[in-house]
């Protein structure tokens, strides 16, 4: 566990910072050793908890892979890992923690389940557990740390692409609010006065500005418990399930989910059976790391129908949807199964999967901008002319 501690050092100076020790009293003995005298040990408790950053998933499966491929035994690898990062940083934290459980006597797997510093991805978790088990982990790390290392960098160029489209939307939303709330309503309110019949375009115009000055703080405090209702939904089991299968029927998006989803399954299922291990063993633990949860339990069910005795391609067919999972999907492990080159080409269609992905990121990222200059340029200028058509009415009426 973790420590915060405050107190005094050799030389009278006051310090403060964080120490892992088993019990708080063996925290003030490592102190001691250190030299520290301390006034007050608490633990450390973070109020959220943060997801294992993706740099620290790639380092740690890198260079520990490594340092076990030299024969470096676990704890040391570890230790050697610590190196690279500031005894102040919640990194070093974490890699302490679990130096900490090993030396208690846990495995890796347990170890990583156990620290409190970072919640871990379950695929990742589970994949480490089947390596673990079978012996493979100077094998299995590397590979993840290259899986990671991919996802990741989608994610940043993404995001990377993301940057422009959402400057322009909050720009948008800015200048629409402002124009709704302080423009429009005093210049519609002087052709009020002439007693003209103001035109339809000004008069809705008018009403939506009538509405979010007197009911905008209370349309914000409706999105927003809307939407923490919507996430503690999203998180119960039954409506989750409900709308992550709701999900995958969506066009475009849909798609994504589903070869994101078949794409890790495909590359862990992959990477254990080339580890060695025993495929019924495989297939359960790669369901495991599928995250929709309505695939999750159709590829649970799959695994189920394997240990009964059927074909992994036949089990796929009668368990999955027809319309959710690709032909090819099922054609390549069918083919693959026969053949005895299952895991191999369950790794080219991870990568297939991925590619199809990027592409489909890259199309949808290239139709954005366009669609969003479009619908943000067609509500200013609706705006603009429902404030131009009071002048032109009373030019004509003139």
């Amino acid at each position: 566990m973790t420590y915060r501690y405050s107190g005094y050092d050799g030389e009278g100076k006051r310090v403060r910072g964080s120490i892992v020790a088993d019990n708080a009293s063996a925290a003030v003995a490592l102190l001691r050793r250190q030299g520290i005298f301390a006034e007050s040990v608490r633990e450390y408790k973070p109020l959220f908890s943060r997801s294992l950053p993706p740099s620290l998933m790639e380092v740690l499966g890198r260079n520990l892979g490594l340092y076990l491929k030299a024969g470096v035994p676990l704890p040391q690898g570890l230790r050697l890992v610590m190196e690279g990062f500031s005894p102040a940083s919640p990194a070093y934290r974490f890699l302490a923690e679990v130096v900490r459980e090993i030396e208690g006597g846990r495995g890796f797997y347990e170890a990583l389940s156990r620290q409190k510093i970072y919640r871990i991805p379950p695929f990742y978790l589970q994949t480490v557990r089947v390596a673990q088990t079978a012996g493979t982990l100077e094998k299995v790390l590397p590979e993840l740390a290259e899986y990671v290392a991919e996802q990741e960098r989608v994610r940043r160029e993404t995001a990377k692409a993301f940057i422009y489209p959402a400057f322009i939307m909050i720009i948008a939303v800015g200048m629409i609010n402002f124009m709704l709330v302080a423009i429009i309503p005093k210049i519609v309110g002087m052709f009020e006065t002439t007693g003209s019949q103001l035109p339809t375009a000004t008069k809705i115009t008018l009403a939506v500005s009538d509405f979010f000055r007197h009911h905008g703080v209370l349309l914000l405090v409706s999105l927003v418990l809307l939407t923490a209702a919507g996430v503690w939904a999203w998180r119960s089991e039954r409506f989750g399930i409900v709308m992550e299968r709701w999900l995958l029927k969506l066009p475009f998006f849909g798609k994504m989910v589903t070869l994101r989803e078949l794409g890790r399954f495909s590359r862990v299922m992959a990477l254990l059976m080339q580890s060695g291990v025993p495929f019924a063993v495989a297939l359960d633990n790669a369901a495991k790391t599928v995250t929709n949860r309505y695939m999750r339990d159709l590829f649970t069910k799959v695994a189920e129908r394997v240990v009964e005795g059927r074909g992994f391609s036949a089990a796929v067919a009668d368990v999955m949807p027809a319309n959710l999972i690709p032909k090819d999907f099922v054609n390549a492990v069918a083919l693959g199964e026969h053949s005895s080159y299952l895991a191999e080409s369950l790794g080219s269609l991870a990568k297939l999967y991925d590619q199809q992905n990027r592409d489909r990121i890259d199309v949808m990222l290239a139709l954005m901008e366009p669609v969003l200059m479009l619908v943000v340029g067609g509500v200013i200028g609706f705006l603009v002319i429902s404030m131009l058509l009071p002048i032109f009415s009373i030019n004509l009426e003139g």
